[in-house]
């Protein structure tokens, strides 16, 4: 489990990295150039162990905060199926600009019950999509009024935490340099609504800042046989991680503090 930066790409295609003949250097523009100085290698003797740690699933450029990478190539088949079957819980942090209007939707989610949860289920792209929100706090920065989101995606289309609450809620979120650029215009006011000072240089205030899944190694009878240990010893990214066996896995449970300048307007 690593921390994205904000502002990364993930892979060196769709970055802009570049390669220097002569000085013999290059431009380490993506995570995926970087994760081998990032992380452990796996122990010796691992079978199937990819020549570059592989990112499990993506984070949009601009997002920050946790993300699953594969060491092995079972590893990477396991989460890659987890993510596909919808059995990781991604948890999410923004902050977005006004506070979202509840509305009544049917909410079949036993999980989601109460506690404020709100759910989106405007499709994107002709597919289904299905956002679940609630408010933490509500706040104003040198006069623009914000909110405090969690969010927790159950589908995963292109920007759909972005879209669902910039076209549905009309509440984009602080440094979406794509949804939110008409407020954080140069004057910082449009439609009445009042621009993050700065926002476009701190940019998009949206972090993944929790994760649940199962271990693709480790089982519940390891938690007997010194396993404890070895779990602990997987996680190097600073984060806190807690672990319970469930049947015969090991649900991980990852939670990061959210970045500097979420508490820098929060004051």
């Amino acid at each position: 489990i690593v921390n994205k930066p904000g502002g990364m790409n993930l892979f060196e295609h769709d970055a802009h990295a570049t390669i220097s003949s002569k000085k013999e250097s290059k431009s380490y523009s993506s995570v995926k150039d970087l994760l081998p100085y990032a992380i452990k290698p796996p122990a010796n003797g691992t079978r199937n162990v990819l020549a570059v740690p592989e990112p499990a699933h993506r984070l949009d450029k601009l997002t920050s905060g946790l993300l699953l990478v594969a060491k092995t190539r079972c590893a990477l088949s396991n989460l890659s199926a987890q993510f596909r079957d919808r059995t990781v819980e991604k948890t999410y942090t923004a902050v977005c600009y006004n506070v979202p209007e509840a509305t009544i939707i049917p909410n079949n989610d036993e999980n989601y019950a109460g506690e404020g949860w709100q759910c989106i289920t405007d499709p994107l792209d002709r597919k289904p999509a299905i956002t679940f929100w609630r408010v933490l706090k509500r706040f104003e920065h040198e006069g623009a009024q914000l909110s405090l989101l969690e969010l927790k995606p159950k589908t995963g289309r292109y920007r759909q935490l972005r879209r669902h609450m910039a076209k549905v809620k009309e509440c984009p979120f602080v440094g979406d340099s794509v949804y939110a650029k008409g407020i954080e215009n140069k004057d910082g006011v449009i439609g009445g609504v009042v621009g993050v000072p700065m926002a476009r240089e701190l940019g998009l205030f949206l972090c993944s800042s929790g994760v649940q899944f199962h271990h693709p190694y480790y089982k519940a009878s390891d938690f007997n046989t010194g396993g404890v240990e070895a779990v602990q010893n997987a996680t190097e990214a600073d984060h806190q991680v807690t672990f319970v066996a469930e049947g015969d896995t090991v649900v991980m449970n990852a939670h990061i503090e959210l970045p500097r300048k979420f508490y820098s307007i929060m004051v």
